[in-house]
């Protein structure tokens, strides 16, 4: 009886916790995770490398002999099969007249085995390329990995960003509620002009707008996030902040996923011309097999063995190796003109990288500055209304001037941390650690 008393209280308490767990923030660390196994683009770079994979170990297989089984009954009243049949079943007889011989039937098991010698280097080239395009996939799920870290990142900053646009036009709305509280006094007191109360009464409607529009961009940003991770949960909450990320040191871009992945499918084009090439060398094959004939007819049966090398050579197969070839230099002038290409993409993803992040700490502290002017702007512009020696144009200025100036802190804010993540991405490094992203 106790144990259960126990059991139903530990459900209880579990059943408990369950909306707490459902409205657990999500972090950073814990978007980053989910994105990397639950986006679409994540999970399709993983099946790429399973295909590329199938691909390397179908090139394996051509190294292996190749054995078969194979069967077959025929009847015949054909000479030349009647007779074959007759010596392969151990039935023939010299009463068996040619030119009149009857109908025969034979059932015939072959096994069949074909070992491969040499075909001129073109199994060893598609092995090559093979594993290079498994490398290059491999790679790629990388840098989908690191793009998927990124875009994450500035989603999640710029939801952070968005709940900073509320609050600044919420302070606004409540400053300008404020305000016209103190403009209708002084309108009872015959002090203003009621221009200038009709003033106060538009500005705090457009502030309220502004409110309703910054709501609807946070909630986007935070349904935005939420696509990006596959998670389709109406109680998707964000955590309040994000983790700060190193700035990193220099300019080098080696290690990126993409550098990589084009070096080795380059490797994959010099391996597909020398396949291409092996085209101009013979083949040499080394076969054998084993047969086993049964008839009814003769009412015979008889085994037999065949064993021997092929070797086959295309002496003329109008130029289409030469053609095979070109083809395949063509395409490897291309991989190397994309891997140039691609570098000078990195090296100026890198310099515009650097240089959005050097703005955007300039921004930083313009903004910080600016906020602390508007702020003491504002409040010396409120007590100059409050006691009459301000007008209410000046009053509307100073608060206009402080909302813009806290949504452009907001916006230097998540620049600056959206640019650090963009040059840690340029450079080839993670956002967060391992150890962050398991979390």
């Amino acid at each position: 009886m106790k144990l259960r008393l126990l059991f139903l209280a530990l459900g209880v308490a579990w059943c408990a916790n369950l909306p707490l767990a459902a409205a657990e923030p999500w972090t950073l660390e814990r978007a980053i995770s989910v994105a990397l196994t639950n986006n679409p683009d994540a999970r399709i770079a993983q099946h790429r490398i399973a295909a590329a994979r199938a691909g390397l170990d179908a090139t394996r297989a051509a190294y292996w002999p190749q054995a078969q089984f194979q069967s077959s009954y025929t009847r015949t009243d054909n000479p030349i099969g009647v007779f074959g049949a007759a010596l392969n079943q151990r039935s023939y007889t010299s009463s068996l007249n040619f030119n009149d011989v009857p109908d025969a039937d034979n059932l015939n098991v072959k096994g069949l085995l074909t070992v491969p010698l040499y075909n001129g280097g073109r199994t060893k080239a598609g092995r090559d390329a093979a594993r290079a395009n498994t490398e290059a996939a491999r790679q790629n799920a990388q840098a989908v990995r690191n793009t998927l870290e990124f875009e994450v990142a500035r989603a999640f900053h710029t939801v952070l960003k968005t709940r900073e646009f509320v609050r600044a036009t919420k302070s606004s709305v409540h400053s300008f509620e404020g305000n016209l509280n103190i403009a209708s006094n002084r309108f009872n007191a015959s002090t203003i002009l009621k221009i200038e109360l009709l003033d106060m009464e538009v500005r705090l409607a457009q502030a309220r707008e502004d409110l309703v529009r910054a709501r609807n961009a946070s909630n986007l940003a935070t349904r935005s996030l939420g696509n990006l991770l596959g998670v389709e949960d109406a109680d998707f909450t964000v955590a309040t902040t994000a983790p700060e990320s190193v700035v990193p040191d220099g300019k080098d871009f080696s290690q990126r996923s993409e550098l990589a992945a084009s070096r080795e499918q380059r490797r994959a084009a010099e391996a597909e011309v020398r396949r291409a090439h092996g085209g101009y060398f013979p083949r040499l094959n080394a076969f054998g097999s084993l047969d086993y004939d049964r008839g009814w007819k003769f009412n015979g049966d008889g085994h037999s063995y065949t064993a021997g090398v092929l070797v086959q050579w295309n002496l003329w197969d109008g130029q289409l190796t030469r053609a095979k070839v070109s083809g395949a230099r063509a395409d490897l002038d291309t991989a190397r003109e994309d891997e140039r290409k691609l570098r000078l993409a990195l090296d100026l993803e890198v310099e515009q990288a650097r240089l959005s992040l050097q703005e955007a700490s300039e921004r930083l502290a313009v903004t910080g500055k600016s906020v602390a002017q508007a702020t003491e702007s504002a409040e010396l512009t409120r007590a100059r209304f409050e006691q009459g020696l301000a007008i209410a144009t000046q009053l509307i200025d100073s608060e206009t001037a402080l909302a813009v100036a806290r949504v452009r802190r907001a916006e230097a804010e998540a620049y600056r941390s959206i640019a650090i993540a963009a040059l840690r991405k340029a450079v080839g490094l993670s956002l967060l650690s391992p150890t962050q992203i398991s979390r």
